[in-house]
This record gives structure tokens, C-alpha cells and sequence, in this order.
């Protein structure tokens, strides 16, 4: 099973669901800002409407970054491309502000901004039109490439690709180099609007001026679409041509990690094209991969593609010894080669995901146990750790990692996070425990006591999804008190808060 803080980072792998830690790293502060130093970026934390009173008066863009301390690909950010000088330099063509998920107001912004996911970096003129937005997971040469344009732009995106589909001929190579690098995995919908994003995309693929770029779109709507919608001969056609050309898998390098095997599986016309195909996939990925420094991050990354490769060949069976060792090695090596907290934090969720993947779940324990006294934010380990328990029959076990992975949690979005995995693990765990499933959704509840307008985006969504589950439950075993009480807290503890949802809860 996947994990969820590594979903988006498989995606968010490269994604797995997500900023800087503040004990280690602390991010300069507005005032503090013009004195920092051309070694680091100079973020302004939090502030986002000072950040726009800035643009307005400097005509800089915004580059706001959203993202938290425990997201794998946040910190992957933050252990490379936010320390080379180059991108340094770079970020001071615009007003640079981190927006971190649990700062006051942030999941208001994140639900304004249409952000689905951590990390994401989006540039906006000064009046909040955007210009683009990237996915944080991305190659760190697209992500420069991508705001070195953006950063003379002021062309809005949505206008740019409202001309793209109304008059193709009319854009030139920068505008369609901007809709090629937009992000659209964390978009949303929100750029292509009540039309399907794959439409869009398909769309696109046909007027782009040049093949590399048909292609680069084709691929997208693929990724993107819910279902395959393309014969096997034309998916396969499309990923030969990609995998033939060492600077278009070099640009689609991350979507090909996480949808690689994905595609495959769409081209597939039998076992023997599909095993020739996907040898193909992961001989271009190696070789881009080494283009890029041979980093021990990347090789973990391609084992997992291979793993995607195997189990689609065969689903039940077991795992050829070799790519099994070769696993572990990669785990290993990747481990030992991520150093810092930043980096650390980017690789071990992938490497535990990796050995799982292989039935090494011994290894994958020993693993987090590990890295529990090492990381910064070990509550972000936890409820991996009550996976393996549950899955070996420790109900108790299970529920106590949850409760401590809640109890640990910081930051008023990341609590209500953990605190919903801990009342779902109840409801799955101790179902006839209802004195207990409703104390610890009071305290869940309780969470929003300290935030005046936290009710918007993940804490929204995660509020909604407890919702369902306390419903189905309650009508199992008659709860139907217990969700009265609660809701009346709930009711309470929205106070101010402007989204009706919140006081709706459970009704």
C-alpha cells in the first residue's frame, strides 16, 4: 500500500501527499529580508499581502512557495536547488514568499490560490494574476528554466492558453514553452476550468508548433486522464518516439518515473512488448539520470519504476531475486548518502516505500525506528510505523503510533492531519470503542479553537473525509449520539469561521 505523506511525492515520488524546518533553517522574516545574505534566498514568511504591496511598488513579480516542514519533496528543495547561488540569484527578480501550510491563514491562501499540494511554486504579477505555476517535485533545471522565463512575463497563464486554444498560430516559442512547463499535476483544474484538463491537453498536443512539444502534451493527458483513452498503438508509438530523443526523456523526466509503468501497461500488446518496452523506459531513464549526476536518489527512483514494471508483469508472483538485492542496494545507498535533515527527510519515506515494495518489511521498520531519533519531525514517521503494526495483527501497537504521531504533530494543519489519521484508526481499529473514538475527536475538534479561519483547504478536506467515516460507522453501531454531541462541538469550536461547511459538519 502506498503511503500517504509519499503519494504526491510518487506524483509526486520522484512525488508521495507535503518547507523549511524551523529549527534548522529559519526563514528570514520580512524585515528581515534586505539583509540577507546572497547565500540564501531572502523569503518573506507568511506575508503575502506585504508581499504584494512589494510587487506593486518594486513591478517584481510574486514567487510564492508553498509548503510544510515534513514534505519529502519540500525538503528535497531545500537540501539542493534552494542552496545553488545560481537559483539565488534568480529569486531576487521577484518577491520571494514562503508560505508555509501551518502558518495563521495559510490553508486560506492555499484554498485562494487553487494549490493542491505540497511543495508548489507559483508566480503572480503584482495585481495576482498568475503566470505560471510548478510542481516542487520537478527537475531542478526545469524549475529554473521554467522562472527564469516567468520572471520577465506578465502575460496571465490563462490568457496565454485561452489564445492557444482559440488562436494557435498567433503565440510564440516562450508562450508555448510556459504552457509545456506549467504544473499541471498540482493545477487542479483550475487552469482549464470546467473542461477536462486531458481534453485541454490533447487539445494542445495537436497545435503545438513543434513534435517535441505534441509529444511532451500527448504524454500529460495521458498522466492525467482517469482511464486509458488511446489505442496501445498510438501510447506506444508516442513513448517510443519520447524514449528515442535523450533531451525529451531528459525533460519529462519526472513524469516518466511516476507514469512511466503506467504507460507501458497502456502500450502494452502482450508480456514480450511489454517487457521490451519497459527495459527500454529504464535504459532511458539511466541514461538521463547519469546526465544529471548518477545521484543515489535518482537510482532509488528507477528501482521503483522497475518495481512498477515487475509487479505489472506479474501481479501475484514473486519478485526476481535480482531486482530484490538490487532494491536493498539502492536503499542503502541512498540512505547513506542523504547526509542532512533536508535531504533525509526526502529519501527515507521513498527508501521505506522501496523496501516494502519487496516484502522487506523488517527492513522498512528498522528503517523508521531509525530515522525516528535522527529526523526533526518524527511524528511524520509514525503512522508508516502503524501500518507495519496493523498489518502484522498489532491493533494495540498500531493505535499507539497513531495516537503518538498525533500528540507529536506541530503546526495547526499538520495536527488536524494527524489527528483525523488517528480517530480513522479507531474506527477501523476499535470500532466498539466509542467513549474513546469520541474523546479523541473532541480533541481533534479542538484543534480549531486555535485557528480563527483554519477551516479552508487540507483542513477542510480532512474534516469532510472524517465526516463520511464517522457517519458509516455510526450506523453501524449506533452513534447516533455521539455524532450529535460532537456536532454541537464542533458548532462551537468554528466561532467565526466563514465557510458554512464547518458548522454543516456531520449534519
Amino acid at each position: 500500500m502506498l503511503p500517504m505523506r509519499v503519494a504526491l511525492s510518487l506524483l509526486l515520488l520522484a512525488s508521495a501527499l507535503s518547507a523549511c524546518s524551523p529549527a534548522s533553517a529559519p526563514v528570514p522574516t520580512a524585515k528581515a529580508a534586505s539583509t540577507a545574505p546572497a547565500s540564501a534566498i531572502a523569503w518573506r514568511q507568511g506575508d503575502v499581502d506585504d508581499a504584494f504591496n512589494e510587487a506593486a511598488e518594486s513591478g517584481k513579480p510574486v514567487l510564492l512557495y508553498w509548503g510544510a516542514v515534513w514534505c519529502p519533496p519540500c525538503n528535497q528543495l531545500k537540501a539542493g536547488l534552494f542552496k545553488d547561488p545560481a537559483f539565488i540569484a534568480l529569486t531576487g527578480k521577484f518577491v520571494p514568499v514562503y508560505l508555509d501550510g501551518d502558518e495563521e491563514g495559510a490553508q486560506a491562501w492555499g484554498e485562494r490560490f487553487g494549490v493542491r499540494g505540497y511543495p508548489t511554486l507559483i508566480v503572480l504579477d503584482p495585481q495576482r494574476n498568475e503566470i505560471t505555476r510548478v510542481a516542487g517535485g520537478n527537475d531542478a533545471a526545469e524549475l529554473t528554466r521554467t522562472l527564469t522565463v516567468a520572471a520577465s512575463r506578465r502575460s496571465a497563464v490563462a490568457e496565454t492558453l485561452a489564445t492557444a486554444l482559440a488562436t494557435p498560430a498567433t503565440l510564440g516559442a516562450e508562450d508555448w514553452q510556459v504552457l509545456g512547463d506549467y504544473g499541471w499535476e498540482v493545477d487542479a483544474n483550475r487552469l482549464a476550468g470546467k473542461r477536462s484538463a486531458q481534453d485541454v491537453l490533447q487539445q494542445l498536443a495537436k497545435a503545438a508548433p513543434e513534435p517535441a512539444l505534441q509529444r511532451r502534451f500527448a504524454l500529460l493527458a495521458l498522466a492525467t486522464a482517469e482511464k486509458p483513452t488511446a489505442a496501445p498503438t498510438q501510447v506506444r508509438e508516442l513513448l517510443q518516439a519520447v524514449l528515442a530523443q535523450p533531451a525529451e526523456v531528459r525533460r519529462n523526466r519526472e513524469l516518466l518515473g511516476y507514469a512511466g509503468a503506467g504507460l507501458v501497461k497502456q502500450a502494452s500488446a502482450g508480456p514480450a512488448s511489454s517487457n521490451a518496452l519497459g527495459q527500454q523506459l529504464l535504459v532511458a531513464l539511466e541514461r538521463a539520470d547519469a546526465a544529471r549526476g548518477d545521484r543515489a536518489d535518482d537510482a532509488l527512483s528507477r528501482a521503483l519504476t522497475e518495481l512498477a514494471l515487475a509487479r505489472q508483469q506479474q501481479p501475484e508472483g514473486a519478485l526476481p531475486a535480482a531486482l530484490v538485492q538490487r532494491v536493498k542496494q539502492r536503499v542503502a545507498a541512498a540512505d547513506a548518502a542523504a547526509t542532512d535533515a533536508h535531504a533525509r527527510q526526502a529519501t527515507i519515506s521513498s527508501a521505506v516505500y522501496a523496501l516494502r515494495q519487496v516484502d522487506d518489511d523488517a527492513g522498512a521498520e528498522a528503517l523508521l525506528l531509525a530515522e525516528l531519533k535522527r529526523s526533526e519531525q518524527p511524528y511524520y514517521y509514525m503512522p508508516e510505523l502503524a501500518e507495519l503494526a496493523e498489518q502484522r495483527g498489532d491493533t494495540a501497537g498500531a493505535l499507539e503510533w497513531l495516537k503518538r504521531a498525533y500528540e507529536g504533530a506541530q503546526g495547526p494543519a499538520t495536527r488536524v492531519q494527524w489527528g483525523v489519521l488517528y480517530v480513522e484508526g479507531l474506527l477501523r481499529l476499535a470500532p466498539d470503542d466509542a467513549p474513546r473514538i469520541e474523546q479523541a475527536t473532541e480533541a481533534l475538534i479542538s484543534e480549531l479553537d486555535e485557528q480563527s479561519s483554519g477551516y479552508h483547504q487540507r483542513t477542510r478536506q480532512r474534516f469532510e473525509r472524517l465526516a463520511g467515516q464517522l457517519q458509516a460507522w455510526s450506523a453501524k453501531h449506533k452513534g447516533a449520539d455521539t455524532l450529535a454531541r460532537l456536532q454541537q462541538r464542533m458548532q462551537a469550536a468554528c466561532g467565526e469561521q466563514v465557510d458554512s461547511g464547518c458548522k454543516e459538519w456531520l449534519s
